[in-house]
């Protein structure tokens, strides 16, 4: 089986290469790789050219913007444009599937009464979760005037050893051992292990019951602001304390600075059920949280 993987040099490429033999794996990418076969093209030259000149059997989208300090046509340009290029050289060239790495944010950036599930109303929120709910539709759309399988995945928040953006910021914060304001943040969020996100993905290149098929996958426990800031101190043998600062003053504090986003992602629940994952692929997450922060 000949796979192509684009974003193979991020955070999360960098693990799923390790699930894969090597001689078969092609990566996209601006940097030539010695070990490892790679068409040297960026996402923009799609738009312009034609990058895809030999037939893969999948791919595996990664790679993308990923921050909201680029406007929303910056997105739209590189998130949904140029990964509707990909898809079409590929599928031009004989492409039979292509897993799509979307994001939870399609769903929204909070749950209220439920977790997100398959069959819950996209509401994106952050123009970079927009994008990726653009790019969903287009590529389904596509499906319909060419034939090929699409696989599309929306994780949460991904976590491990060398993450990036926000996770990167509160562990680094926490693992400072000063006393944090956290004591009665009680919310409840999925996330998911680079890990166990790759597992997943590895597992839909394959599995036949994948076709088509939109899962939304995250590790079972979900945990509080509260109960991470204690796993990271247990962890690394910080003796530490939380101050039990009520929460309505973070939001109203957070909301005068500008910083809505970040109250939302430190309080409010957000929460992902996995049971389609399990069901039909019959994926389980191996590891946990705890498992992760031992090794980091």
């Amino acid at each position: 089986m000949k796979l192509l993987i684009t974003g193979a040099t991020g955070f999360i490429g960098k693990e799923l290469v390790k699930k894969f033999d090597l001689e078969n794996i092609t990566i996209f990418s601006r940097k030539t790789n010695s070990n490892i076969n790679t068409i040297n093209c960026s996402l923009e030259d799609l738009l312009v050219k034609k990058c895809i000149t030999e037939q893969y059997d999948v791919a595996i989208h990664l790679a993308g913007l990923a921050h909201n300090n680029y406007s929303l046509d910056q997105l739209r340009k590189i998130n949904v444009e140029s990964t509707l290029a990909l898809a079409r050289q590929l599928v031009l060239k004989g492409l039979k599937r292509f897993v799509f790495v979307s994001s939870i944010g399609v769903n929204g950036n909070k749950t209220i009464d439920s977790a997100f599930n398959e069959e819950s109303i996209p509401n994106p929120h952050a123009d970079y979760a927009i994008s990726k709910c653009e790019a969903e539709f287009e590529l389904t759309k596509l499906t319909k005037e060419l034939d090929f399988e699409l696989v599309i995945i929306r994780p949460p928040l991904v976590y491990g050893k060398s993450a990036p953006g926000n996770f990167k910021r509160l562990y680094s914060l926490v693992s400072k051992g000063v006393p944090l304001p956290f004591g009665l943040a009680n919310n409840s969020r999925s996330f998911i292990s680079v890990s166990n996100l790759c597992d997943f993905i590895a597992l839909t290149v394959v599995h036949p019951k994948a076709a088509d098929e939109l899962f939304l996958v995250c590790d079972d426990d979900n945990v509080s602001t509260k109960s991470l800031v204690k796993l990271i101190w247990k962890e690394k043998n910080i003796n530490s304390f939380l101050i039990p600062v009520p929460v309505f003053m973070f939001k109203f504090l957070f909301e005068l600075l500008g910083l809505s986003s970040m109250a939302i992602q430190l309080f409010d629940n957000l929460e992902v059920d996995n049971s389609k994952a399990k069901n039909l692929l019959g994926w389980h997450p191996n590891q946990s949280m705890i498992d992760v922060f031992k090794k980091m």
